[in-house]
């Protein structure tokens, strides 16, 4: 139980039905949902981080968005809270890239959370050790946030207080390990370096 009671069911069942699953004849797909959702956490997390006791920097404000907000991180959220138990769809493939990261995610759940995940190309699932996290897992992510939105009359206290619990770790975590970008962390290693 996610900590939210829906009051059109439909809402919560469009969340989690993905465009190739035409069984279901009442809803629609989740991608605007999806869409709501993103922007609604996008907003909601920036808050958090811009609220922050410590005031962060410029800088430190978009690290902590860009590790916060971002579909491998809420792909990674979902399978820790099994959202994707309840995804519809009819994809072979999909089911085969959802399966082999959970198990991966479950032999190695807190270094996939802190960002030290290796990606590989969606198509060598079982044979490699490390497995990209599947777009689908973070847009069902997004997609139930934009369902509580619209089911509670577009409440933001609604969302967050079903997500703050769900990411609460996450965000403490980054909050005392601001994770540099990758390409920032080129250019102060050696300002001097050029790119062409």
């Amino acid at each position: 139980s996610i900590g939210y009671s829906f009051k059109d069911k439909s809402h919560i069942v469009k969340a989690f039905t993905h465009s190739s699953y035409y069984d279901n004849t009442i809803t629609g797909c989740y991608q605007r949902l999806e869409f709501l959702g993103d922007a609604v956490l996008d907003y909601l997390i920036t808050r958090y981080i811009f609220e922050d006791k410590k005031e962060f920097n410029p800088g430190e404000l978009t690290d902590l968005r860009q590790a916060l907000v971002n579909n491998s991180y809420f792909g990674c959220l979902a399978v820790k809270y099994c959202f994707h138990k309840y995804l519809k769809y009819l994809s072979c493939t999909g089911m085969g890239i959802i399966d082999a990261f959970d198990k991966k995610f479950k032999s190695n759940e807190k270094e996939i959370i802190y960002g030290h995940f290796l990606l590989i190309n969606e198509n060598e699932t079982e044979q490699s050790e490390d497995v990209e996290v599947p777009k689908i897992l973070g847009d069902i992510f997004e997609s139930v946030a934009g369902a509580i939105y619209l089911d509670s009359g577009f409440s933001l206290d609604a969302v967050w207080k079903v997500y703050y619990p769900l990411i609460k770790s996450e965000l403490e975590y980054f909050s005392e390990n601001v994770p540099l970008h990758p390409i920032r962390m080129l250019y102060e290693a050696d300002e001097k370096t050029k790119f062409e």
